[in-house]
């Protein structure tokens, strides 16, 4: 079994997905804030575990895809 192939058994490359990366952006911070209203909602069934960062797990996620919205632009 080869891990390489040769150039000239190689496939062309497949076209990129037409679509905006701000989509997928909005879309991954529709699931942190969903994911971070779940946790407050069962806070006191994750924190009896330690498992008190979940929340912030969140918060970041929701930070960074504020960041990356302005930073990607209309791509």
């Amino acid at each position: 079994m080869r891990w390489i192939a040769k150039d000239s058994e190689r496939k062309p490359d497949p076209e990129p997905i037409k679509g905006t990366a701000r989509i997928a952006v909005i879309v991954g911070m529709i699931g942190f804030a969903l994911a971070l209203v779940l946790i407050l909602v069962f806070y006191n069934q994750i924190t009896s575990d330690h498992k008190i960062w979940y929340p912030y797990t969140c918060v970041v996620g929701l930070v960074l895809g504020v960041f990356a919205f302005f930073k990607v632009g209309n791509r």
